[in-house]
């Protein structure tokens, strides 16, 4: 019977041993997805769901969409479980019909119905409507837990809405909303803020690794999510808010959440303003930062250097603002295990950088 209780013992404690073994090489994918300044952010958890934010722009021949399938494909995905729409203009759900006819969506998550009232906003809108018409659709809240296998993702803002309470480990006084200072009415995109003000933002949390994306969340609207209390916590990986726009990252936020590691989704003439680097590179704990384009308006004094920024190139801009880039196209990839420990990489030249974790 001890032969048998001893036999029965090793064999748990290899089962033990090799079932730790496979949960330290799981890995939490996420793809931050060139779209010339759209959010389009892949993640691909361990069990193999999908999560996308945002599907870029509609148009230049289904350039977007067709970036996003490749990325895809190289993460082994064959179809959007989830999609979350961040907010309701066209950068950012704009390439879903585009997408759609390459990768099937199960699933749409969004705040609900535009406030926009423009024209085009609202043929935009309603063309992203009839598409979310034929599957499954959530509309999300603060709080709001979005319901994937081995990955938690809570939803911090929706609609206007900011969570009202701290999350757990979280509440502590952020000192950085001593000097907050609200931006003015003339501060604004194309068509004013009303929809970046409810973008759905989000916690992703995989065992101990920790990262935010923002969609296009206002520095305004940042202050009741981060003041006077933090409701997030620190993270480990910030996903720049607002394609690196001066209108949202203030410093009661980025600062607070405290990131080891920023990627910046940004354009060449799309967000990466300068405001934005000036406010990241006075973080004590920032280890590095990553770019999708090298940023114009910001110039050399305020880029990251060369092997951080996956896309290089630029092109001229068409007359209401915006790049038009048929090439190829580059995206930083991040692989993260539960253990917090992380690597980015870039796909341009293979440049990688690993991040143990601080636990």
């Amino acid at each position: 019977m001890r032969f048998i209780l001893a036999t029965f013992s090793c064999f748990a404690i290899s089962v033990s041993l090799a079932t730790a073994q496979n949960i330290q090489h799981e890995t939490l994918k996420i793809s931050v997805i060139d779209v010339e300044g759209g959010e389009a952010t892949l993640f691909v958890t361990p069990a193999g769901e999908s999560l996308l934010f945002d599907t870029g722009w509609p148009g230049f021949n289904g350039r977007d969409a067709e970036r996003i399938a490749k990325v895809a494909k190289e993460n082994g995905v064959s179809q959007i479980d989830y999609l979350v729409v961040t907010h309701f203009h066209t950068d950012h759900m704009g390439g879903a019909n585009q997408l759609a006819s390459k990768l099937p969506i199960r699933t749409f998550i969004d705040h609900g119905v535009t406030i926009d009232q423009g024209k085009r906003p609202r043929a935009a809108f309603n063309t992203y409507a009839d598409l979310r018409s034929n599957s499954s659709h959530l509309m999300v809240e603060p709080g709001h837990l979005l319901p994937l296998k081995g990955l938690e993702v809570t939803i911090l803002s929706s609609n206007g809405k900011v969570l009202d309470a701290p999350l757990p480990d979280a509440g502590s006084k952020n000192s950085h909303c001593e000097s907050f200072t609200f931006h003015g009415e003339q501060i604004t995109d194309r068509y004013g803020d009303a929809e970046d003000q409810r973008s759905i933002s989000a916690l992703v949390t995989f065992g101990r690794f920790r990262a935010v994306i923002m969609g296009d969340l206002t520095w305004n609207k940042e202050y009741p999510l981060m003041c006077p209390y933090n409701k997030i916590g620190t993270v480990d990986l910030y996903l720049v808010s607002h394609h690196g726009s001066h209108t949202s990252g203030s410093r009661a936020l980025v600062h607070a959440i405290n990131p080891r590691v920023a990627i910046m989704n940004n354009g060449p003439r799309k967000g990466g303003a300068v405001q934005t680097f000036e406010i990241l590179r006075a973080m004590n704990n920032l280890e590095h930062l990553w770019q999708n384009h090298y940023s114009l308006e910001a110039s050399h004094a305020h880029n990251a250097p060369n092997q951080f920024i996956a896309n290089l190139q630029y092109d001229v801009p068409l007359p209401d603002g915006e790049d038009i880039h048929l090439g190829p196209a580059h995206w930083i990839q991040v692989s993260a295990s539960a253990d917090g420990s992380f690597s980015v990489t870039n796909t341009r030249n293979r440049f990688k950088r690993s991040y143990e974790s601080t636990e």
